[in-house]
């Protein structure tokens, strides 16, 4: 296979990554980084070597994003937060009919652009969306534990904000966090008999993890349930959760509270969150750590569970990541570069608008990722993922 050309928009933490990993492999002849810093776009572009160069793009201009487009065979798009920039990225790219694949973490645009898989099949081109951590990661996992059963109805995807991810992640002002504040306000998406219905998120949920308990966990808006309706049209219920302690929540309600009154923007609750995390003190931390001892099992940071049948009897399977690659930067952007390389390798057969669960095998994925996954501790290929039935 001639070696292709990757247009990467996006030069910040995850799109560093994703293009540094996707710079070390074969099948990328060429790489354009684009942002609209070209400072930071060229920053990146010389970490990746010989094969990469950088250039200035505003995504907001159709007419040059159409233009570096026309440079290249695919698009790996980590310009955020997707509920500004996702769907217009993704229309220009069938436009150009060229490959796409994403890191989108927001569910409104995670529908819209399913919504576009007809449109997307006629330009004979294939978009992979929500290719990261969360989705992406969790989106395996949940992949995983259907295929432990017969029939399914029920996925739900989850992460953990009280575990550490490993690397340099600190709680700063970002547009992750900006994301987290549109998540945990308004309304979410989730599948409910069969249909995406809109509910309020950071209801309690009581979560029985097989082999390990109980443990009350919050629903959260994620793009999980949206892609999980479309990719599988018999689920009859799905929605993602995150484990945190209860002694947060409030604090999570009453932003969520102001932003749905207007007496917040989400970049104004952002703020305010990350000003807070900044400013625990030691008497918090005691809290929290005492929360946790009586609030129930140490959760995994990323897992996911089905319910079902096997053998005409109910069945439910939880599956989880032993290790990750460290820090959420490397945990989202490798993935995405991953997902590249599996699909230049001519693994993905599928045109139109997809999410992994439906664009890679199992195994392959896990395959492939488990190098990188060195946090806690490096784990064999076969021993990644960790699946508890019952």
């Amino acid at each position: 296979m001639t070696p292709s050309k990757i247009l990467l928009l996006g030069a910040g933490a995850m799109g560093n990554i994703a293009a540094q990993t996707v710079a070390s492999f074969p099948e990328a002849g060429s790489l354009l980084i684009a942002d609209y810093n070209l400072t930071a776009a060229q920053t990146v572009a010389s970490a990746c070597g010989a094969k990469a160069q950088a250039a200035q793009i505003d995504v907001t201009n159709r007419a040059a994003l159409l233009g570096l487009m026309g440079q290249a065979d695919l698009v790996m798009n980590c310009v955020g937060p997707f509920f500004r920039f996702g769907v217009p990225v993704l229309e220009a790219a069938i436009e150009a009919g060229i490959d796409y694949l994403d890191i989108c973490d927001d569910p409104e645009p995670t529908k819209a652009m399913h919504e576009l898989h007809d449109q997307a099949q006629k330009a004979n081109m294939t978009a992979i969306i929500g290719l990261g951590a969360s989705p992406g990661i969790t989106s395996m996992l949940a992949a995983r534990a259907r295929e432990e059963l017969e029939e399914t109805e029920e996925l739900i995807a989850a992460w953990n904000i009280e575990e550490d991810a490993g690397g340099d992640d600190k709680v700063a002002y970002s547009a992750a966090v900006v994301h987290w504040m549109q998540q945990c306000s308004g309304t979410i998406l989730e599948c409910d008999r069969g249909q995406l219905v809109e509910n309020k998120p950071l209801v309690e949920i009581a979560f029985d993890y097989p082999g390990l308990g109980k443990r009350t966990v919050y629903t959260v808006g994620h793009p999980e349930p949206v892609s999980f309706h479309f990719s599988y049209p018999d689920l009859q219920r799905s929605f993602c959760v995150m484990v945190m302690p209860g002694l947060w929540i409030d604090e999570f309600r009453e932003l969520a509270a102001e932003i749905d009154r207007g007496g917040l923007t989400l970049e104004e609750a952002g703020e305010k969150l990350v000003a807070d995390a900044g400013v625990s003190s030691l008497v918090d931390k005691i809290m929290e750590y005492i929360t946790r001892l009586f609030e129930g099992p140490r959760l995994p940071l990323f897992f996911a569970q089905a319910k079902g049948k096997k053998g005409g009897r109910p069945a439910r399977v939880t599956t989880s990541i032993r290790a990750i690659p460290p820090g959420m930067a490397k945990a989202t952007g490798i993935p995405l570069a991953l997902g590249t390389r599996l699909f230049l390798q001519g693994k993905v057969a599928a045109k139109g608008v997809i999410a992994p669960e439906i664009a890679f095998r199992t195994e392959e994925f896990f395959d492939l990722l488990a190098s990188y996954c060195t946090f806690p501790e490096p784990r064999e290929a076969s021993e990644l993922v960790e699946v508890a039935k019952g």
